[in-house]
């Protein structure tokens, strides 16, 4: 009888131990108060150092920031939980991300956006150039089907019935009539050899990175909610109470106040969607 009855207690510590070992880590993860955010060169994380994390230090966290060259690895750095969240990418980026990566990335909440354009070093418009001139547009294909969408906007070409704009590509093309030759390559690399050809296409994150001079953009977007910067977290944390709170940073009257300032002289974009 003894036997049994320290068999059973036996099993009842070591359920209490098991359920105590395993309960911690839900609970430090919607708890924690130390973040870790992964920046960038882009200005989105110039905005996030003066205008969120005083906001989130006042709420008693603590922000560790990981610098990281490109958006891939710091994606799979967020989708490792090496980081918590990031900035530099709209929905329809992350939608292909996760798609063709496996991630599991989410976009927590919409923040203000430079937009893209299309610059020249040689026009100030389309209609000065001659038929066929060279366009250079993004390569990845959240970006590609954006700068298509750019280009139809402002009735340069016309794409084929029933195309989805935003997984667009060059082969849906139905009406060109100056004849465009518009070809992709890495988004880095348009500013770098903007002068060798007529118009190229950059993000409002490329161009600031590259010094492009505003003056030189020839039509700009108009920026719809999947085009609309966002910050990404790893989609097992979207009900965390430190994302509610990075959520609510973002959307906070001290914030638009903040923006109404920053972006006096500036493109800024605020969002439509949340």
């Amino acid at each position: 009888m003894k036997k049994i009855i320290y068999f059973i207690l036996s099993c009842l510590i070591i359920s209490g131990l098991i359920a105590c070992s395993e309960q911690p880590k839900e609970t430090v993860e919607s708890t924690k108060k130390e973040l870790v955010f992964g920046a960038s060169a882009m200005p989105y994380s110039n905005i996030f150092e003066q205008g969120i994390k005083p906001i989130l230090e006042k709420k008693g966290y603590r922000i560790k920031t990981l610098m990281f060259s490109t958006l891939e690895v710091n994606n799979q750095s967020v989708d490792n939980g090496q980081v918590d969240f990031n900035l530099d990418q709209h929905t329809a980026y992350i939608n292909v991300f996760n798609r063709e990566k496996g991630t599991h990335l989410y976009p927590l909440v919409h923040i203000p956006t430079l937009p893209a354009a299309y610059y020249s070093d040689k026009y100030t418009s389309f209609e000065q150039s001659p038929n066929g001139a060279t366009v250079l547009i993004p390569n990845d294909p959240a970006n590609t089907s954006r700068a298509l969408r750019v280009l139809t906007d402002h009735q340069l070409i016309k794409l084929k019935a029933n195309t989805n704009p935003i997984l667009a590509t060059p082969e849906d093309i139905a009406v060109n009539p100056k004849q465009l030759k518009i070809k992709t390559v890495d988004s880095v690399l348009i500013p770098r050899i903007l002068s060798e050809v007529d118009y190229g296409f950059a993000s409002g994150g490329i161009a600031f990175q590259s010094k492009m001079d505003p003056n030189k953009a020839v039509i700009r977007e108009k920026v719809i909610p999947e085009m609309e910067m966002v910050v990404a977290i790893n989609e097992k944390n979207r009900d965390t109470q430190w994302a509610k709170d990075l959520k609510a940073a973002y959307q906070s009257p001290e914030f638009k106040q903040f923006m109404q300032h920053y972006h006096q002289h500036q493109m800024w974009v605020m969002p439509q969607a949340e």
